[in-house]
């Protein structure tokens, strides 16, 4: 706990200046994220590992795909490229049969529609998206984690995440949304309540989808961690998973209010 305290410390001192000062800095932050991101991906692999190639093919999609200017979500057709370089790989490869290499398309994309998403909100639209964002994503794993220690009973999903609840999901769902409206209000963000409401609602439950979806892929590589890299708190996507995850759903939010004419 004392080694998990100090390394949390240690990375609200980095993270934090750099996310409010934007620029060059945030920018380093973000190529340190996404490289790590991707080298995570492929080095839990195993039964055969991830060739050599494929760390530069991922994390050069990765990273291109969050600075990708001006765009809300990438592309389709920079993804489409993607999936056919790794489909003539699979092709010459004898070591990459179907299903990884439908991990490497799945997890990556993942990775890159998430990342971008930050970038993009820190970038183009302010500060405030991306603390809008954490409110509803940490708030939501920090009620599900005290509601869940007081109420739970009944187990949610034991074969992810055995200390998961019902209870503690619900409850996390309330707090998430709570906080974010709250922080959205406070902070004068110029946006429709009902939009403001759905975003909260929705991003306090995806949290903790994307939570067990990157659980999932820990367990099918039977590793407890990513990586190392932050002492007492296991890799990057270890510690912010559910952010990446939320980001991206947030982008495909806004896409489809701005259609209804929500937001």
């Amino acid at each position: 706990m004392k080694q998990r305290i100090i390394t949390a410390i240690v990375l609200l001192a980095i993270f934090v200046p750099c996310v409010v000062i934007g620029g060059y800095l945030w920018q380093a932050i973000m190529v340190f994220v996404g490289a790590m991101a991707g080298f995570e991906l492929l080095s839990i692999c195993d039964g055969p590992k991830a060739k050599i190639y494929l760390y530069p093919l991922l994390i050069f999609y990765i990273l291109y795909s969050i600075f990708m200017p001006h765009e809300l979500l990438i592309p389709v057709r920079y993804i489409t490229l993607f999936l056919m370089a790794l489909l003539v790989a699979g092709i010459f490869d004898y070591g990459m049969p179907l299903l990884r290499l439908s991990y490497y398309f799945m997890s990556a994309t993942l990775v890159a529609l998430g990342l971008h998403m930050i970038y993009f909100m820190r970038a183009e639209l302010g500060l405030n998206y991306i603390l809008f964002l954490a409110f509803a994503t940490l708030g939501a794993d920090t009620g599900a984690y005290f509601v869940g220690r007081k109420f739970g009973k009944h187990k949610l999903n034991p074969r992810l995440s055995p200390k998961k609840t019902i209870e503690g999901s619900i409850g996390g769902t309330v707090v998430g949304t709570i906080l974010a409206c709250l922080f959205a209000y406070l902070s004068k963000m110029n946006l429709p309540l009902a939009a403001t409401i759905i975003m909260a609602l929705v991003l306090s439950t995806t949290g903790q989808i994307g939570d067990l979806s990157f659980s999932s892929i820990k367990r099918t590589f039977e590793v407890k961690d990513y990586s190392q890299i932050f002492p007492g708190h296991g890799g990057v996507l270890d510690r912010f998973d559910s952010i990446i995850f939320n980001a991206m759903v947030l982008g495909l939010l806004m896409q489809y209010l701005t259609m209804f004419h929500i937001l």
